[in-house]
């Protein structure tokens, strides 16, 4: 056998071993348990395409304003775990228009690419625009002027949703609640936008919203800041829950009917009200899917105590 045959064998042989190597390398699983980036996608690419493929065909979880939207995914982390199972850490985030931090979840997916768990971790936080901002001014103007035109509050000792503080009467309607809350609103140039509002936990919580007119009975004005610690709901178990910033907490969203609520009006901000004059609104409170209520407790600027039992 001539020398050149003998260096072409030995090349082949070369060839084949590092191709062999490569496929090993290719298959084995990485050093660290928790990967990224193309490492990721190198060792574990059978599980996430079954991960982005499963959140893409199973969207319900996203809510209202997701459902129907062009979204992106990208992967976070890899996680192997125990029994060959993989967990796959995703960002996902509606594909043009979004600025702000895109939701997270996570999915674990076993070796066959079926998928065992499920969570979302984060829902997406979009950071507030000009437009929304703009919503905050207009409907402090907005309540200033319509409250000096309302007609005055007839006390009715008969209702027991309407009680009096020390200067303020105050009505707090049975709350309502479903899981997300959709509502029209004008900016300050007067469009109007379908704004949403949806629980930070979405799959253990829903909001509860409440109906209040206060009305200044007294002479003179009466200031008064909405805002975290302007109520309390109190459930049938005690707990108390604060009501959520309407105004931080509200996003652009398509219009659904079925979570339409007709005439909704964010009460939120600094408010003052002169003799004779009532502002209306809505409170809205994060709580627990399928609570009960008995109390609401009004304490901005004046106390007073609403039972619902």
């Amino acid at each position: 056998m001539t020398e050149e045959k003998n260096d072409e064998i030995q090349q082949d042989a070369d060839s084949r071993d590092e191709s062999t190597a490569d496929s090993i390398d290719a298959n084995a699983q990485p050093n660290d348990v928790i990967v990224t980036g193309d490492e990721a996608r190198k060792y574990y690419s059978a599980q996430i395409d079954a991960a982005i493929k499963y959140a893409g065909n199973n969207r319900y979880e996203y809510g209202p304003r997701m459902r129907e939207t062009e979204l992106k995914w990208d992967v976070s982390t890899v996680e192997r775990m125990a029994n060959d199972i993989v967990r796959v850490s995703l960002e996902y985030s509606p594909t043009e228009g979004f600025r702000g931090d895109p939701g997270t979840e996570y999915l674990d997916v076993d070796a066959h690419g079926e998928i065992l768990a499920r969570r979302q971790t984060r829902v997406p936080k979009e950071n507030k625009p000009v437009v929304l901002m703009g919503i905050t001014a207009f409907s402090v103007v907005l309540a200033v002027v319509l409250i000096s035109m309302m007609t005055i509050f007839e006390q009715d000792g008969g209702d027991p949703l309407y009680v009096a503080g020390r200067t303020l009467w105050i009505r707090a309607e049975i709350p309502k609640t479903q899981q997300f809350i959709i509502y029209k609103g004008a900016d300050t140039q007067g469009t109007l936008y379908n704004w949403a509002l949806v629980p930070d936990d979405e799959s253990e919580n829903e909001l509860a919203f409440v109906h209040v007119t206060i009305h200044n009975q007294t002479s003179g004005s009466v200031r008064m800041v909405v805002d975290e610690e302007a109520a309390t709901l109190l459930d049938t178990n005690n707990r108390a829950y604060t009501p959520i910033n309407t105004i931080d907490r509200a996003y652009t969203a398509e219009f659904s009917e079925k979570y339409n609520v007709p005439g909704f009006q964010p009460m939120w901000g600094s408010i003052e009200l002169n003799e004779k004059q009532q502002v209306v609104g809505m409170l809205v409170f994060e709580v627990p899917k399928n609570s009960g209520f008995k109390e609401l407790r009004w304490s901005a600027s004046d106390t007073a105590s609403i039972k619902y039992q």
